[in-house]
């Protein structure tokens, strides 16, 4: 196998409402149609340009607005690797652990930027066909929402 170099992901929150243009939009700018598309998750996962771009309808959700930034890597090595540097620069990792979010099981770690935005760096282990946020948490992909597998 390849070895695949991360990639950005980012997650918007979208009104509910405007969910399908969103889908649309995106779909005809990258000329490539959603990897994941269900009534509450849409995710576009494109080679090229290298990005991970999902949408969390969210019936608060304000123009534009950003759920969280994150870095997908493919291997259990490289998310080690990520977590042990970033231990060693004095940052203080969140980790969850094979926990079901977003249509998939995932292995991550959540970090706030000095602004306070979560930053994710996950692995996807397995797509799943149903969405896990935790109970009594807001939309799924987001930091403490998951369930453990």
């Amino acid at each position: 196998m390849t070895e695949r170099h991360p990639r950005i992901h980012l997650s918007l929150r979208v009104r509910p409402e405007q969910l399908d243009a969103m889908t649309e939009f995106y779909a005809t700018l990258f000329g490539a149609a959603p990897r994941k598309r269900f009534a509450d998750y849409v995710q576009f996962d494109l080679a090229e340009p290298p990005l991970n771009l999902t949408f969390v309808p969210t019936a608060a959700a304000r123009t534009g607005e950003l759920d969280h930034l994150g870095l997908q890597v493919f291997t259990g090595e490289a998310l080690d690797a990520s977590r042990a540097r970033l231990v060693a620069a004095g940052l203080a990792p969140r980790d969850e652990l094979a926990v079901d979010c977003c249509y998939a099981r995932q292995d991550k770690f959540w970090l706030a930027d000095p602004e306070g935005r979560e930053v994710e760096v996950f692995r996807k282990l397995a797509d799943l066909e149903r969405a896990a946020p935790a109970a009594g948490a807001g939309a799924c992909c987001a930091p403490d929402c998951c369930e453990p597998g």
